[in-house]
């Protein structure tokens, strides 16, 4: 810098002036100053990592836990995700008796496949162990077109010893008791119930009549010897009245009274057999 000033001096005839010298001094500390200090840099402890806190996912450890593995296996299942499903049976899959390629095969064969899962029941605890049983209701449709219909249970276990990994100390599928339902055959519709009913009569005249009730159409057939009458059921506050034309055919009980225009009334009792 100073070169640069005596050069532009000897061409300008200038004065060079004597600078300070604690001026030159200071200036030059702080500009080394400047030049060496390094900027600044994010420092990590070395073992920050080593002590970060390492979180793993919560174990439902209720009944109602276990049940929502049953129903995320069965959903796995309706969405085609046998492998994952298989996954959910003890000892990473290995508790179904079949490997994934045979576990995948033994439900490809489903057009449709559903699943109502019940309540499940009470947590069963063993030494480091629980076992829960949840209901299953399986409703499904080959391919081939024929309807599956079964019932059952699956019995969920895991483990709660020191020690135990995350894996183990979830709820795992470890059997299923899951059978087909009795055929219930072609659904039938009974017949009606035969609701109709006969009583011979003796009336007080010494005459004897039969009276058909028809209770389901609301009416009574009368013979009396060759004569037939059909009376109509009317509604009254107790006993039972068939009329028709004048005529009528009444009682509470078992006694009734037969009437018939322009002549008296006849009280007739049933004949017992």
């Amino acid at each position: 810098m100073r070169y640069i000033l005596l050069a532009t001096c000897a061409l300008g005839a200038c004065t060079i002036q004597p600078a300070d010298q604690n001026t030159v001094n200071e200036t030059v500390v702080t500009e080394n100053v400047v030049a060496e200090v390094p900027p600044p840099e994010l420092t990590i402890p070395v073992n920050a990592i080593e002590n970060a806190a390492v979180e793993t996912p919560a174990v439902d450890e209720t009944a109602q836990g276990a049940a929502n593995v049953v129903q995320s296996y069965y959903a796995l299942i309706g969405e085609r995700k046998y492998a994952d499903a298989w996954a959910l049976w003890e000892d990473v899959g290995k508790a179904s008796g079949m490997s994934a390629q045979a576990f995948t095969a033994s439900f490809d064969k489903y057009a449709a496949y559903n699943a109502q899962v019940g309540s499940p029941g009470a947590v069963d605890a063993g030494a480091g162990q629980r076992f829960v049983t949840v209901p299953v209701q399986i409703n499904g449709k080959l391919k081939t077109g024929a309807l599956v219909s079964m019932t059952g249970s699956v019995t969920l276990h895991r483990t709660v010893a020191d020690g135990a990994s995350v894996e183990q100390k979830s709820w795992r599928i470890r059997t299923a008791d899951i059978k087909p339902r009795p055929d219930p055959g072609p659904t039938t519709t009974p017949p009606p119930l035969d609701n109709r009913s006969t009583a011979r009569y003796k009336c007080i005249d010494g005459s004897r009549m039969s009276a058909a009730f028809d209770p389901d159409n609301g009416k009574v057939t009368i013979t009396r010897g060759s004569k037939i009458t059909v009376l109509k059921q009317e509604r009254v506050a107790s006993g039972i009245r068939y009329v028709a034309g004048g005529t009528s055919f009444a009682g509470k009980g078992e006694s009734m009274t037969f009437s018939q225009p322009g002549l008296p009334p006849l009280p007739c009792s049933p004949i017992r057999r």
